[in-house]
């Protein structure tokens, strides 16, 4: 049987951006059904934020790390070392929803990732670009994961 970039996927980072709590929480709870059901084992997901929005008013999980303009010091270096530090290892699958303008993005550029995946935006430092129709979380993860399903790799 072939392999497909999703099944093959153990490691995963996933960059989401932020709109407002409910959709964070929707986005979690789809997520965590499509972790379920995979075969990925390594998980981190960075949330970005407005720099208007405060982290520490959103709900703590171990598996994000939220960021904001305000995690960069004056030179532009991230202040987060944990996060830092989950940046220096190498990932099957990077996901990234959202807009690519984040002070993050040239940090989250420099991991090693197989492949990186880019939904309904478009950018030349991306292997693939998906568009969804819907604006749903669960709706968006599934069809990533469907598509990711049906794209056979040969390694």
């Amino acid at each position: 049987m072939e392999k497909t970039i999703w099944d093959s996927t153990t490691s995963l980072l996933l960059v989401f951006s932020f709109e407002n709590e409910s959709q964070l929480h929707a986005f979690r709870v789809a997520l965590d059904k499509i972790v379920l059901e995979s075969n990925v084992k390594h998980l981190i997901i960075i949330v970005t934020l407005p720099k208007e929005v405060d982290k520490n008013t959103l709900p703590p999980d171990f598996l994000i790390y939220y960021n904001s303009p305000n995690d960069f010091s004056f030179l532009g270096k991230l202040k987060d070392i944990q996060l830092e530090a989950e940046l220096q290892k190498s990932y099957d699958l990077l996901l990234w929803f959202g807009s690519t303008e984040q002070r993050i993005f040239s940090e989250v550029m420099k991991v090693k990732t197989k492949r990186k995946v880019l939904v309904n935006q478009t950018h030349g430092k991306f292997d693939i670009h998906l568009n969804s129709e819907s604006d749903q979380p669960a709706e968006i993860l599934n069809f990533v994961v469907k598509t990711l399903t049906k794209i056979a790799i040969y390694e």
